[in-house]
């Protein structure tokens, strides 16, 4: 139990108002790839990085819940696919 708690608590990242964990040039760089896009501003892509941080974090949980479901410590790509498929949230992903 005290276990779980801390990887909980090491797994868990601060968040520092007005930064990504995802460096700005790379998030530019993939979004400039894109030709169809226009010139998009800094914070534009901030939010970017933000809102892919937070798709990341609620995938990476869903995906949890169903290995612990199994009463596994270990997830699976099966894990994934449950997740597509039972999670309307996530359906798009199909």
């Amino acid at each position: 139990e005290q276990t779980k708690k801390k990887r909980r608590a090491a797994a868990t990242l601060e968040y520092e108002g007005g930064k990504s964990i995802f460096p700005v040039s790379r998030v530019q760089r993939i979004m400039k790839a894109d030709r169809d896009l226009p010139i998009v501003a800094k914070e534009a892509i901030l939010l970017i990085s933000l809102a892919t941080e937070e798709f990341i974090s609620r995938f990476a949980q869903a995906i949890h819940r169903v290995a612990e479901k199994e009463r596994r410590a270990t997830v699976q790509p099966r894990d994934c696919a449950i997740v597509v498929h039972k999670a309307d949230e996530f359906a798009f992903l199909e």
